[in-house]
């Protein structure tokens, strides 16, 4: 109630302080709670609830449904709108009982509430549990990947052809393969998230000066609230994009030195005039390959928004996976390095398992996990090795149907040039086939998959710092709150992954060692 005749009903201070309370929202239904000059006769009330204890309940949703809507709007013989009033009769809307005098008889509605317990998966997508609760749903998790690589590697060893199988290295290999890359990951996330802290604080921060400016020179006179935050955001944005394209440039810089041109691309009697346009020309080339990457990845996160792949979640990362398969293949083909394809790779990586929070709750997010790494196995233990060795021996295949189709009316020269050319196809096929090129294709694949895996908790974090600037979490329906246990999440999962990596590199030397 009003404590005074200044303070108007529902404005008083006492319902400001209850709204800064930690209260549970109640949502109205909008396909029936946003039309115009219309009233519901019944109200449904739906409350759910967290059964504590037995005597103890926590409310966790609430909702709001109207049904049997009328208009407000007075029959037409009564002076009311004919517009509205057909309008309300498409919908099915029919004016309100009125009186004799064409006035409503009474604006009152019927009030149901339905309240009930939420099941156990309703439960923990909502995180109403504690945090022992969801340590132990994610150690589960965690032994579920393990057996599944550990599954593969024991079928792999059990069919193994080789006469002395090798033996597991168990914690050797995690320490061996994981190590170097937990160490380069934080080399380069520490100081480029110093950057953006850093870089947060000078456009968000009050105490500097960027508050009073206008971001338009015409605009004068003082800045009103609105306005310094869409210009916090614009300026933190701007700088963000600063701080990409330079980190595009040194990383072009060092991935592509003027030393590794001089000696890959430069003849020596060359090199004075053309190792600079050759070196200039390969680093623009990175880059503009860089951007149009980034380009693809923001339509895929644009389309993560939507309806459409939140009911399909699980076919769009099959359709994924095989579209990273190829996106692999192109670009380090283009590249004509795996080195240099390698950031692209990772940058696909992160937006493929950043884009599984778009799933529909948590628990469909972690079966999205399990089919992602499902999908990963079968990738790296048979997809991609049958599409490098088909890569392999195309130039062989292509060789024998142009010695079936032109063999004829060759002369001695020709013949010999042709057996030369066979002989050549052949040993760099066993060259690419045999020695270190598998193994480090293998391991490509793998610091690639790792690399995405370890990025993604720093991400979600980023996300958390920027929730009302990026949107990215908001538009997935997910707050600040929810995005720390998916950080958490895909921070505890780094060492179990480790554990199924070193299962699937056994399993690869197991099934293509010699």
């Amino acid at each position: 109630m009003p404590s005074n005749t200044d303070e108007e009903w529902g404005r008083t201070g006492v319902l400001n302080d209850m709204r800064q309370s930690d209260m549970i929202p109640v949502r109205v239904n909008k396909e029936m709670g946003s039309y115009r000059h219309t009233i519901p006769r019944k109200v449904h009330l739906e409350l759910k609830y967290y059964q504590v204890s037995r005597g103890t309940k926590r409310l966790v949703e609430a909702n709001m449904y109207f049904d049997e809507l009328c208009t407000t709007q007075q029959p037409e013989e009564f002076g009311g709108s004919l517009p509205i009033l057909d309008m309300m009769q498409e919908r099915g809307i029919f004016p309100c009982e009125i009186d004799i005098n064409g006035n409503m008889k009474s604006d009152g509605y019927d009030l149901e509430i339905q309240y009930y317990s939420l099941p156990w998966f309703d439960l923990l997508n909502r995180f109403e549990f504690g945090g022992s609760v969801y340590f132990v749903f994610f150690t589960l998790v965690g032994l579920t990947i393990c057996s599944m690589g550990c599954f593969v590697y024991g079928m792999n060893r059990l069919l193994t052809k080789l006469r002395y199988p090798p033996q597991f290295m168990g914690s050797a290999l995690v320490k061996l393969v994981s190590r170097p890359q937990l160490e380069g990951v934080a080399l380069a996330v520490i100081p480029y998230m110093t950057a953006i802290l850093t870089i947060y604080s000078v456009f968000t921060d009050s105490t500097f000066s960027f508050n009073d400016i206008h971001r338009n020179w015409i605009l004068g006179g003082r800045v009103g609230d609105k306005e310094q935050t869409a210009n916090a955001i614009g300026r933190l944005g701007s700088a963000f994009v600063v701080l990409g394209f330079y980190s595009i440039w040194r990383g072009a810089q060092k991935l592509i030195p003027s030393a590794q041109a001089k000696r890959v691309d430069d003849k020596p009697e060359m090199k004075d005039d053309s190792s600079g346009g050759k070196l200039a020309t390969k680093r623009l080339h990175f880059i503009w390959i860089g951007l149009s990457i980034q380009a693809l990845l923001m339509c895929l996160w644009e389309f993560s928004y939507s309806d459409v792949f939140r009911n399909h979640i699980y076919r769009f990362k099959i359709i994924f996976q095989l579209c990273q398969m190829i996106l692999d293949l192109v670009i380090s083909h283009i590249m004509g390095d795996r080195l240099l394809a390698a950031p692209f790779l990772v940058s696909i990586q992160m937006c493929e398992l950043l884009i599984t929070i778009g799933a529909r709750n948590f628990v469909e997010f972690t079966l999205s996990f399990l089919v992602e790494v499902a999908l990963s196995v079968v990738q790296r233990l048979f997809l991609y090795p049958l599409i490098k060795h088909i890569m392999t021996l195309w130039p062989r295949w292509k060789l024998l149907v142009t010695h079936a189709l032109g063999n004829k009316g060759l002369t001695r020269e020709e013949k010999k040039e042709q057996e030369q050319l066979w002989k050549k196809v052949n040993e760099d096929i066993e060259l690419r086939s045999e020695g270190v090129e598998p193994l480090l294709d293998s391991l490509s694949i793998y610091s690639v998959d790792k690399t995405g895996g370890i990025m993604l908790p720093f991400m979600c974090l980023l996300l958390m710092l920027l929730y009302n600037e990026t949107e990215m979490a908001m538009s997935y329906n997910i707050n600040q709150y929810e995005l720390l246990y998916y950080a958490l999440f895909a921070l505890y999962m780094i060492p179990w992954m480790s554990i199924v990596d070193s299962f699937i590199l056994s399993s690869q030397e197991l099934l293509y060692g010699e």
